[in-house]
């Protein structure tokens, strides 16, 4: 039996997080799950399933396989699906995260119901009225130019100190952020960080999400 957060322990679990790390379904069932497992016992909060190349029943079982690799790993995690509320709901994950470009906040949270809501932004007027339509936490950037998604324009740490000063809830900064670049990040204000890339190309990736955490927890 898989354990299933109560929409009290997702809020508490969210209001506690600080390292968020988006993955793909990786080469394989097996790959992933070594993957997810590994990044788990390094001390990630959050694992997004992100991956627009996937097709719904790839998603499907990788979201089996990260639920069974959080219920087994004896640590609270939360799974976040990407773009997909219909998907989150069968997966029974814990949230759903959407772009701008995505279905509106409200129409999300019809199909979601009580499941965490995030949403990335790019300006303050867009973290102000994703705080408005009822998100619960925001993606804020990109703060850099990122491997993994290309962007015409950047946010930059502007934005995050924005951010940190204006924005009550959870506020993940994302985009190119590099073990290099993380203190100036932090020294927004902002103290929760979304990574990718960053744990998908390490040799290592246990060991670099504890180096993440530790870092972002000394603040």
């Amino acid at each position: 039996m898989v354990f299933k957060n109560t929409k009290n322990d997702t809020q508490a679990l969210l209001n506690t997080a600080r390292l968020y790390a988006l993955t793909d379904v990786r080469a394989d069932e097996a790959a992933f799950e070594k993957f997810v497992s590994e990044i788990i016992a390094g001390g990630v909060d959050i694992v997004q399933l992100r991956d627009k190349q996937a097709d719904d029943q790839t998603l499907l079982s990788r979201s089996r396989i990260l639920k069974n690799s959080i219920a087994t790993s004896k640590r609270n995690v939360l799974f976040i699906m990407n773009d997909r509320p219909d998907l989150a709901v069968l997966a029974e994950a814990d949230g759903v995260h959407i772009g701008l470009e995505e279905l509106p906040v409200t129409h999300v949270r019809q199909i979601i119901g009580s499941l965490l809501l995030g949403v990335s932004t790019h300006t303050i007027e867009q973290a102000r009225q994703a705080v408005l339509d009822g998100a619960d936490y925001i993606g804020a950037g990109p703060v850099f130019e990122s491997k993994t998604k290309a962007f015409s324009k950047l946010a930059g740490l502007s934005y995050l100190q924005e951010v940190a000063v204006e924005i009550s809830i959870p506020t993940f900064a994302i985009g190119g952020i590099t073990e290099e670049r993380l203190e100036a990040v932090l020294q927004t204000g902002i103290r929760r960080i979304a990574i990718s890339s960053a744990l998908l190309k390490a040799e290592n990736p246990k060991e670099t999400a504890k180096r993440w955490k530790k870092r972002i927890d000394r603040g």
